[in-house]
């Protein structure tokens, strides 16, 4: 007599292991979405993170209305906003509360752009856990320094090193 051989079939995994393994999936699937964070500014206009510092070199400043030095650094940034440069300002305002940061600015002579990040999404993916805080990030998306003062980000507009960052590049270039 020959025998014969039948080839075992596979079963689907059972229990735990199927649960662990279905997790396992779905978590993947999670991994594969956009980084982007979306916000808006003041005028409702949309703006998605990382997206918009590409090719060109940005500086991000988180603050909030309740921090006081936040509060005093509006001035140092409005002026930084008017300089001629090829590096975008770009604030980011943690405030909850919409209300005291419209009164708030309404009194000052804040001229740059803010977004809103009421949650503190954005703050929590790029690890801010102080205000202000100021990161330079280069034409890539890459950051190249981060500092709580604002007097030491002057350097972001004047050293010459962070202006050669400063300049744009073409799309060749910047796929290197």
């Amino acid at each position: 007599m020959e025998r014969v051989h039948r080839r075992k079939r596979r079963q689907p995994v059972k229990g735990i292991a199927g649960a662990l393994l279905c997790h396992l999936f779905f978590f993947i699937l999670q991994g594969c979405q956009s980084p982007g964070v979306d916000l808006e500014d003041r005028s409702g206009r949309q703006w998605v993170w990382p997206y918009f510092s590409y090719r060109q070199p940005t500086v991000l400043v988180f603050w909030d209305c309740a921090n006081i030095e936040s509060i005093e650094a509006i001035p140092a940034l409005t002026t930084l906003s008017r300089r001629d440069s090829d590096i975008q300002l770009v604030t980011v305002c943690t405030e909850k509360n919409r209300a005291r940061m419209e009164s708030w600015l309404s009194k000052q002579q804040g001229e740059f752009v803010i977004l809103l990040d009421p949650t503190a999404r954005l703050a929590r993916q790029l690890s801010v856990h102080s205000y202000p805080t100021y990161i330079y990030f280069d034409t890539k998306g890459k950051e190249v320094q981060r500092y709580l003062d604002i007097q030491s980000v002057w350097k972001f507009f004047d050293i010459e090193r962070f202006q050669e960052l400063g300049r744009p590049q073409s799309a060749s270039a910047s796929e290197e």
